[in-house]
């Protein structure tokens, strides 16, 4: 078991210190939940850690202060995205267990079980997507993303000339559509939930695929963010229905940068602009 700590114990731990509580933390939890065999039988398996992120070249070279924020920052993110995976699994247990057929749609019980969960992990996602902006933007900039809106914060600080997170415009035009369609209508409207109850219908692939959308998209940013904090370009990236058009062109603007520019000037105005939320919630 790991040692308990006082919050001013964390406060006054090492930089060093502070690294391996955070990474011991969450491999503790998921030895917790898979098990010490599991563990063993998949110990080569990725596994993201606050580590890998303070040992890149860029974040190497920061001052400790620094460090200890983007520390702070890459721990907040991970943990996000396994609390949703966490729900995603009480989700599999609860929702889709071993009691689990078709009829128990039936159950008024069952379906409000479903939209907790639903629910929590729509906006839980999201939560993860404000604490990566905070990751990139602190990794740039040396500040966490101030102010509420950060899709305008975003908006206009990849616009900045060399910026290589660049790499990330498609992945966030993606969770901007996300937000407007889904989150947005069930933290500031009405839930979703409430008229699927009244019908007790069975849940169908793409209404049971909505809560699962932007943890998918965050899946696919560790990898190629490691590579950017070491200074190397990814060799792949992400391709999105919604904007197929800038995987494309991400390769090419090395030898043709001010087109690029344009581009993604253009991408993001066509992409995440309020005439583009109305047509994504009409």
């Amino acid at each position: 078991m790991l040692p308990e700590l006082t919050p001013e114990q964390v406060t006054n731990l090492s930089l060093s210190s502070l690294i391996q509580r955070m990474d011991q933390v969450r491999l503790h939890a998921e030895e917790e939940r898979y098990g010490k065999d599991f563990m063993k039988l998949h110990a080569g398996r990725p596994f993201q850690l606050v580590s890998q992120i303070m040992a890149t070249k860029i974040v190497a070279s920061k001052d400790e202060a620094a460090k200890r924020k983007l520390a702070d920052c890459a721990f907040r993110y991970l943990l996000q995205m396994d609390l949703v995976s966490v729900a995603l699994g009480i989700s599999n247990k609860v929702v889709y267990g071993p009691h689990y057929h078709e009829r128990i749609w039936n159950s008024p019980l069952h379906w409000m079980r479903a939209a907790a969960l639903d629910q929590y992990c729509i906006v839980a996602s999201r939560i993860a997507l404000e604490c990566f902006f905070d990751l990139i933007f602190m990794a740039d900039s040396g500040e966490r993303m101030a102010g509420d809106s950060k899709f305008k914060i975003f908006k206009k600080w990849i616009l900045k000339e060399q910026n290589q997170f660049v790499y990330f415009v498609g992945h966030i035009i993606r969770a901007f559509e996300f937000d407007r369609i889904h989150r947005q209508k069930e933290v500031h409207g009405t839930s979703r939930f409430a008229r699927s109850l009244l019908t007790l219908h069975k849940h169908d692939h793409a209404e049971s695929n909505i809560p699962n959308q932007l943890t998918n998209v965050l899946l696919s940013v560790w990898q190629p963010l490691l590579q950017i904090l070491d200074n190397q370009k990814p060799g792949s990236i992400a391709v999105f229905d919604s904007c197929d058009e800038f995987a494309k062109r991400y390769f090419e603007h090395y030898s043709d940068p001010a087109s690029f520019s344009q581009f993604v000037r253009d991408i993001i105005g066509d992409k995440m602009s309020s005439e583009s939320t109305q047509i994504a919630l009409s």
